[in-house]
C-alpha cells in the first residue's frame, strides 16, 4: 500500500530488509529493541514521512519507551557534524551559545550522531534533513534524538557527564538532566500572538514573518488571520519587502498557500506533481489496524483510475484538505520583496512552499538545502497503523506525488546559500537573516 515503497527501494532490497525484521522479530525482543528494528526498516524505505512516529504512540508506549527523565538541559544544533549549543535550558553551568559538546558520558558526539543516523527518516538520499532533526528542538513533540538517545544510550543516572569545548578551552562538567515537560516549557516561546512562536515585527521598512511550525492542527488560534492581518500590514504600512523565516519549520498543514495567495494576482497551480496510489480499497482483514482522520482513505472510489501496468492508480482528487491544486488569489496583493529562509528541516508542506516560492520567482530563497526530494514526496493522506503485538503504531503515508519531468534526488537549492554558523551564534546575530533583509529592502 505504500506508494512510494520503490522510490529509492529496489524490490528485492526491500525484501532482504522485511526478511531481516521478520527474523528479528522472530523472538522475544525487548520493546526498544522491537522499536529500533522497526526504525531502521521504515529508514530504509528513504520516506521522509514513514517511521513509527514518537508522537502518536499510546500512552503505554510513550511511558515505557520516552518517559524516563532523562533530557539533555541545552538546544543544540548539528553543524559539519557537530554539536553546537544554541541555548542553555537549564544545565546550571551557563553553557554559551556556539560551544561544542565533545563527548557525553564518555561517548564521542560524533559517534552520537553516526549511531543515530540509521535510524533517521529523510527522502531519498537527503541526509541534510536527517541530520538535521536530530538536534535539539528536533521535529516533533518526542525529538528523535531523545528517543534515540534513551533507546542505544541510556542514562545510569539523574546527571550526564559532558564535555564542553569554548572560548579556546575544554572542560568536563555534570549536568542534571531533565524531565520532558521540563525541557518542552523551556523550549517553547509562544510570542503574545501566537501560540506557535509566530511573530511579525518590523526591521526598518522590512516586516520579518518567522513560522517555527505548521503543525496547527489541533488549536482554534485563527492562523490565517494572523497571516492575513501581517500582509495588511506591510501593504498599510508600504513595506518595501518581507521576509518569511521557515527555517526550522518540518512543514504541518499548508499555510503557504496562505502567504502565496496574497502574493499573485492570478490563479497558481500549486504544483508539478500527479498523485499516484496503490490501491483503491482496502482489504478488509486490514481495516482494524488502520485509523485514520477520514473514512473515505480506505476506499478511493471512482476517484482512482486504474491500475496501470506499474500497478499504480492515478488518484483525480486531491488528498486533503491542505493538498490543493490551485491556489486563488485573495485579499490584497503584497507587491513587494519576498525573501524566504529556508534549511534542511523544510519538507513535506515546507519543502513544496519554497518551491513553488523558486518556481514562479516569488521570492528569493536564501540559507540552506532543504530537506524533502525534487523526485517527490508521499503524504497528503495517512494510515496510522497499529501492530497489534507490540502495540507500536507506524504513519503510512497514502499518496505519491510525481514531478511530471525527471528531477535530481536531492532537496531545494537555495538561491542565495548561506549555511549556518557556529560563529553567528557566539556572535549573537544572524548572517542569513540580514542578508535577507537587505533584500528585502532594497
Amino acid at each position: 500500500m505504500h506508494p512510494g515503497l520503490y522510490r529509492y527501494l529496489t524490490p528485492a532490497g526491500f525484501r532482504r530488509e522485511r526478511e531481516r525484521l521478520d527474523r528479528f522479530a522472530g523472538t522475544p525482543r525487548a520493546l526498544g529493541d522491537f522499536y529500533l528494528a522497526l526504525s531502521a526498516f521504515t529508514a530504509s524505505i528513504r520516506c521522509g514521512h514513514s517511521f513509527p512516529n514518537p508522537a502518536n504512540q499510546t500512552p503505554a508506549v510513550v511511558s515505557a519507551l520516552f518517559g524516563r527523565p532523562d533530557r539533555l538541559p541545552f538546544a543544540f544544533a548539528w553543524l559539519d557534524r557537530r554539536m553546537i549549543v544554541t541555548a542553555d535550558l537549564g544545565s546550571g553551568h551557563h553553557l554559551p551559545a556556539g560551544s561544542e559538546v565533545v563527548a557525553i558520558d564518555g561517548i564521542d558526539a560524533r559517534d552520537i550522531l553516526a549511531k543515530m543516523l540509521p535510524y533517521g527518516r529523510t527522502d531519498g538520499s537527503n541526509d541534510a534533513r536527517k541530520v538535521a532533526d536530530l538536534g535539539i528542538p528536533g521535529d516533533g513533540d518526542q525529538p528523535a534524538f531523545d528517543v534515540l538517545r534513551t533507546l542505544l544510550f541510556p542514562s545510569s543516572g539523574p546527571s550526564a557527564r559532558i564535555v564542553v569545548r569554548a572560548e579556546g578551552r575544554t572542560v568536563a562538567m555534570a549536568c542534571a538532566l531533565m524531565t520532558a515537560a521540563a525541557r518542552d516549557a523551556a523550549l517553547r516561546h509562544p510570542s503574545k500572538d501566537s501560540p506557535y512562536g509566530w511573530s511579525f515585527e518590523l526591521r526598518g521598512n522590512v516586516g520579518v514573518l518567522v513560522m517555527p511550525t505548521w503543525a496547527v492542527f489541533h488549536d482554534e488560534w485563527d492562523w490565517r488571520g494572523f497571516i492575513d492581518a501581517s500582509m495588511d500590514t506591510a501593504i498599510d504600512r508600504q513595506l518595501s519587502g518581507i521576509v518569511i523565516d521557515v527555517r526550522d519549520n518540518g512543514g504541518g498543514l499548508d499555510c503557504g498557500a496562505a502567504i502565496i495567495a496574497r502574493l499573485i494576482e492570478a490563479p497558481l497551480a500549486a504544483d508539478s506533481y500527479s498523485r499516484h496510489v496503490r490501491y483503491r480499497k482496502i482489504p478488509d482483514r486490514l481495516s482494524p489496524y488502520l485509523k485514520t482522520w477520514d473514512r473515505s482513505f480506505k476506499d478511493w472510489g471512482a476517484s482512482a483510475i486504474g491500475p496501470d501496468a506499474t500497478g499504480f492508480y492515478i488518484l483525480t482528487r486531491p488528498g486533503d484538505a491542505s493538498d490543493t491544486d490551485t491556489i486563488q488569489p485573495k485579499g490584497r496583493r503584497f507587491t513587494g520583496k519576498v525573501a524566504v529562509l529556508v534549511g534542511p528541516k523544510n519538507a513535506s508542506a515546507t519543502f513544496g512552499f519554497a518551491s513553488l516560492m523558486q518556481r514562479h520567482r516569488l521570492g528569493t530563497l536564501i540559507g540552506e538545502h532543504t530537506g524533502g526530494n525534487r523526485r517527490g514526496i508521499n503524504g497528503g493522506a495517512f494510515f496510522f497503523v497499529g501492530l497489534p503485538g507490540s502495540g507500536i503504531e507506524v504513519d503510512l503515508p497514502l499518496i505519491a506525488y510525481w514531478p511530471d519531468t525527471p528531477q535530481p534526488d536531492a532537496g531545494i537549492m537555495p538561491d542565495i546559500l548561506m549555511p549556518a554558523r557556529a560563529a553567528d551564534l557566539r556572535a549573537g546575530g544572524d548572517t542569513a537573516l540580514a542578508q535577507a533583509v537587505l533584500i528585502a529592502s532594497n
